[in-house]
């Protein structure tokens, strides 16, 4: 059965870059909450405290002139001469005079029910001056919760709510921007993925569609340079087969004919072992060439299909490739499984490479053994040689890179495992 595509693992770069956007617009909107909390807050401080420092001034302005000038009071405003003890109770409970330092504002926070709890809550701000004959003054402001109305208490909630609700339309603004540019940019992405997915050598002069960026663009050229080179590369490999392949076949047919005509004829005894030679190699060579000829052919057509029994033609060939094992110490098994059918299946390509894979076994297999084993659905052939070849690699290269290439062209799964001093072939029979 093919193998099913599995999905892509690892990063990609829209992702990567969406997190990246993702985490700077967070990070930038919790900025501004806390930025504009911040300037709240500092602005009520500072007017506070500017409201005290005006009052101040012009009352030692005033005190300068007259020692006995009364003491500013007001609501929100009270002054009080060297220390606490004449202030109210409250004050005494919620201002620490160990906490003040001249020329310095001190904040209190007072919320006897809680943090979120209006009713009776104060907010103090305390400064202590030194007048010009060394008297401490103490100046408080004292905003009470209770003088403001509900309503007023909640408007002045509503400003704080209003920064968070400014940070999260900010915060969904950029994860909007986010959503469009992903989407603009998988739109793209996925139509040069299609394009680059259905390039074939027969379609390269048509005209490349846009992209849209320029870097997509320069990938799409790039990809459609490396096919027109690749087909360059492959049209010149093709002709190079179809030369060659032609070429030998000639001499090819010349040295079968003559070879049939001696035997004929009659040649003697003595040169029996020299001809059956040359007739193997004329053999070995006829069935290269015919191989490199099909792989060669341009046409999709798909080969005929024909009735096989896939271990008759397994034996079939091997009696054919039998002379390979002619003076060796080879042990063959077959391990068939009964009752095997015909199947519909494409006999030439079958042959070629059934045949190629056993020639491998028989010819690079001096000493050991080799096992043939079939089923419904697979044909293995393992070989095991007890005499090492010193050009074991390469020996074994052209005839398994053309095997390769014929299974690659009809969607053959072949899988190759080098074992201990031999190597191990599995085809699976296509259904």
């Amino acid at each position: 059965m093919p193998d099913k595509k599995t999905k892509p693992i690892g990063r990609t770069m829209r992702r990567e870059l969406s997190l990246y956007i993702l985490s700077l617009a967070a990070g930038s909107a919790f900025a501004f909450i806390i930025t504009l909390i911040s300037f709240f807050e500092d602005g009520m401080t500072d007017a506070v405290e500017g409201f005290i420092l005006m009052e101040t001034r012009a009352f030692e302005a005033r005190y300068r002139e007259d020692p006995s000038t009364p003491l500013p009071t007001g609501t929100s405003l009270r002054v009080f001469y060297d220390d606490l003890q004449k202030a109210p109770p409250i004050y005494r409970q919620i201002i620490k005079q160990d906490e003040l330092e001249n020329e310095e504002f001190v904040e209190y926070d007072w919320s006897p029910h809680g943090e979120e709890e209006w009713k009776d809550s104060r907010y103090l701000i305390v400064y202590q001056h030194t007048l010009p004959d060394q008297r401490i003054l103490y100046a408080v402001v004292d905003y009470q919760a209770n003088l403001l109305t509900k309503e007023e208490q909640q408007e002045f909630d509503d400003q704080l709510n209003k920064v968070f609700l400014f940070g999260g339309v900010y915060l969904l603004l950029m994860l909007l921007a986010i959503w469009l540019y992903n989407k603009r940019i998988n739109r793209y992405t996925q139509a040069l993925a299609l394009w680059a997915d259905s390039l074939v050598l027969s379609n390269l002069q048509q005209t490349r569609p846009n992209f849209h960026f320029r870097e997509l663009n320069s990938i799409a050229e790039q990809l459609l340079s490396a096919f027109e080179r690749i087909s360059g590369l492959m049209n010149r490999e093709h002709q190079f087969l179809r030369h060659a392949s032609h070429e030998l076949r000639t001499p090819i047919a010349i040295i079968r004919a003559n070879m049939e005509l001696l035997q004929k004829i009659g040649i003697p005894t003595e040169l029996h072992r020299p001809i059956e030679r040359v007739s193997r190699a004329n053999q070995s060579m006829q069935q290269l060439t015919e191989t490199l000829l099909w792989l060669s052919r341009e046409n999709e057509t798909a080969p005929t299909l024909k009735q096989i029994r896939p271990d008759i033609l397994l034996d079939e060939l091997s009696e054919e490739l039998d002379y390979l094992l002619q003076d060796k110490e080879v042990n063959v098994t077959r391990n068939y499984v009964s009752g095997l059918t015909e199947q519909a299946l494409p006999h030439t390509p079958l042959r070629i490479v059934l045949s190629n894979l056993l020639r491998n076994a028989y010819q690079y297999t001096d000493q050991g053994e080799i096992e043939l084993s079939v089923d419904q659905y697979r044909i293995i052939i393992t070989n095991r040689s007890h005499v090492t070849h010193t050009d074991h690699d390469n020996s074994f290269g052209l005839g398994l890179i053309l095997v390769q290439k014929i299974c690659d062209r009809l969607g053959w799964k072949l899988e190759l495992k080098w074992i201990d001093q031999g190597m191990s072939v599995e085809l699976l029979i296509p259904q």
